[in-house]
């Protein structure tokens, strides 16, 4: 017990730390903050100590990241560079940020290869890359479009788990820092899982417990409308998510809402 205890107060410390940091980028200009905040992220993975909500409160003000996601989508950077930005946000351990990378630059090498339109420059060298290679160096030259690479990944059911769920949702819902209200997007139950996944794991890495009321919330701000028994449906079968229907009955008797 008290060695649970020690090891979460150092939890607490460390990501307090973090987030000092993260205060710190909240005033830099955009070109050098959101490396920053990646190169942040993949401190606290290497630790162990999952902040990412957090730290986009703290750099942004707005915990979804949109800001962050919009500048890296912004222009066109190197294919490693994606990869790193991209696996920052899907491991929870330094071997799984490695893995990650690996994956995802095997996944754009597969696009080259089948002849997608969205790289710049010489792309020999990543169509060489190997299955079992880790070294990348002969990428550095290798430069891609980025939203363009990102939606090619979530079109493929076996490589859209190589987007993070807050890109996703970024994407998802508008992909830009609209100034005019954005046209709701019908909600249909394959959105929905994804949805309620994401909010799930962004709840739990926040140390929240999910809940239906939450969820609701959550997908008005993403301006979803519509597809509320979905969202709802698929919340109670997932496992971990913790149910709240906010007041208790008055009456013992009264038969709970189905």
């Amino acid at each position: 017990m008290v060695n649970t205890s020690n090891k979460r107060a150092n939890e607490l410390e460390l990501k307090q730390q973090f987030l000092d940091r993260a205060k710190a980028l909240s005033k830099v200009p955009e070109v050098f903050r959101s490396p920053q905040v990646t190169l942040l992220i993949c401190d606290t993975v290497a630790l162990g100590v999952p902040a990412e909500a957090e730290i986009f409160q703290v750099v942004y003000g707005d915990s979804s990241g949109r800001n962050y996601w919009d500048a890296h989508l912004s222009e066109p950077i190197r294919v490693y560079t994606l990869a790193h930005i991209l696996s920052a946000h899907l491991a929870e351990s330094a071997e799984q940020l490695e893995m990650a990378r690996i994956a995802i630059i095997r996944a754009f090498r597969d696009a080259a290869q089948a002849g997608e339109r969205w790289f710049t420059g010489e792309i020999t060298p990543l169509l060489a890359v190997e299955d079992g290679q880790t070294n990348f160096e002969g990428l550095g030259k290798v430069k891609v479009n980025p939203r363009a690479a990102v939606e090619w990944l979530l079109s493929k059911p076996k490589r859209e788990h190589l987007v993070p769920g807050s890109l996703r949702r970024f994407l998802q819902f508008g992909g830009e820092l609209a100034k005019a209200p954005t046209t709701p997007r019908p909600v249909t139950e394959k959105i929905a899982k994804r949805f309620v996944a994401d909010y799930i794991h962004g709840e739990q890495a926040a140390e929240r417990s999910p809940t239906l009321v939450g969820l609701e919330a959550a997908a008005k701000k993403a301006n979803m409308r519509g597809g509320r028994e979905y969202l709802r449906t698929v919340f109670r079968r997932s496992r971990g998510a913790e149910v709240r229907r906010g007041r208790p009955p008055k009456a013992s008797t009264k038969i709970a809402e189905k």
